[in-house]
């Protein structure tokens, strides 16, 4: 397929309708208004050759793992995958569109962008290597045209699915196939190889953000850090360490200690990593609530059907779990640590004597009012199942 082989205005499977495209390495990257939910869409449409090429070992089943995998698993910084369609010639991959410009179309020093801002999301971004990881999602194939930052300062990169299309695209174009994670004994199929991969794009990454801030507070130590990362790319918690390394570097900007989970935890704090569970839908309330102190939380809900449905973030100050609590009933979601967390543990006991300290009537206020949003929550459940909606 030729460069100007871009796809023309029309509608995709009665559905999608095409307002314009472009196309990198083959792949045809078209911006769609979805007419079933009234909202835009970006779809990229891949030729089949691309899929049977010799040389890298990716075929279309790995890319319909990728596609679910990309649709099952979520964080607040991934464009969402949504959908796998295909007809004669190509498969498509519909995803959520980006907002913005990628960091390897933004200028250098730019005055708006602070350096406290591109240590948050280099937090951010080390967090979601770190996440992916513990998750058993390795080689990721992110790089700065991967990730956009938006006019109001939101930083998204690719899902899983689009970056490793784009990665096998350019590895065709400009070295037939060729590629560390790729070739005929199974592209991304060598754990080690793609951690490594991960470390030295996470270091990429960094170092393109440290380019943005006008200021230099933040530069070298980033850079330290990400030449750290990169030279100890084939640890296996070289990711783990740069993040703490980056929450230090970031305390430093702020001016504040330095928050870490490296510690110990004491008898009414617990501290957490990426990937790690505070509850799981269905547990028992163990008499505790929380109050998170620093980091951020998923909270989700498994779908009898098996499909996991997203429902909030919890930041810091916000309490965790409270329901179980007030009416002593297993856990109605699981909550899922997304970034380091430090959390303050709430027993029981003490949360309704504190309660019932203030007003008797209130606690009663908060039981029916607790009765009430497990029944909405459920309802919203089903809705989403029913409707099909992307998690």
């Amino acid at each position: 397929m030729s460069e100007s082989s871009v796809m023309l205005p029309g509608t995709l499977f009665d559905r999608y309708r095409v307002q314009s495209s472009e196309v990198e390495c083959g792949i045809i990257h078209a911006r769609c208004q979805d007419t079933k939910s009234d909202r835009q869409v970006v779809i990229y449409g891949i030729p089949k050759d691309i899929l049977n090429h010799a040389g890298t070992g990716y075929g279309p089943d790995l890319l319909k793992a990728d596609v679910s995998q990309a649709r099952t698993t979520t964080h607040p910084s991934v464009l969402q995958a949504e959908d796998l369609l295909q007809d004669d010639h190509r498969l498509y991959v519909v995803s959520e569109p980006p907002d913005g410009l990628p960091l390897s179309r933004l200028p250098k020093r730019v005055e708006n962008i602070s350096s406290a801002f591109a240590a948050s999301a280099m937090v951010r971004l080390l967090s979601l290597f770190e996440l992916s990881q513990r998750i058993g999602q390795t080689g990721l194939c992110l790089s700065p045209s991967e990730a956009y930052l938006s006019p109001k300062g939101v930083l998204k990169v690719e899902n899983f699915a689009t970056a490793r299309l784009l990665h096998v695209a350019r590895s065709i174009q400009s070295s037939n196939g060729a590629g560390t994670l790729l070739g005929s004994f199974g592209a991304f199929r060598e754990p080690a190889l793609c951690r490594a991969d991960d470390a030295e794009r996470a270091a990429v990454m960094i170092e393109a953000l440290a380019e943005l801030p006008a200021d230099e507070s933040l530069r070298p130590m980033a850079l330290r850090i990400a030449g750290t990362l990169r030279n100890s790319s084939s640890m296996g918690n070289a990711i783990a360490d740069a993040v703490e390394q980056m929450r230090g570097a970031q305390a430093v900007i702020a001016g504040k200690p330095q928050v870490t989970t490296s510690g110990p935890a004491t008898h009414n704090r617990r501290t957490l990593r990426p990937g790690e569970y505070l509850f799981h839908q269905g547990d028992a309330s163990n008499g505790e609530c929380y109050v998170l102190d620093d980091g951020l939380v998923q909270i989700s809900k498994t779908t009898p059907d098996g499909r996991e449905l997203y429902l909030d973030l919890s930041k810091p100050g916000d309490i965790i779990g409270e329901m179980a609590v007030l009416d002593d009933r297993p856990r109605m979601a699981s909550a899922q640590i997304l970034e380091p967390s430090e959390v303050v543990v709430i027993k029981g006991a003490e949360f309704m004597a504190r309660l019932e300290k203030s007003d008797i009537i209130a606690v009663k206020l908060l039981e029916v009012m607790a009765a009430r949003i497990r029944y909405q929550s459920g309802e919203i459940a089903r809705l989403k199942t029913m409707l099909g909606s992307k998690a």
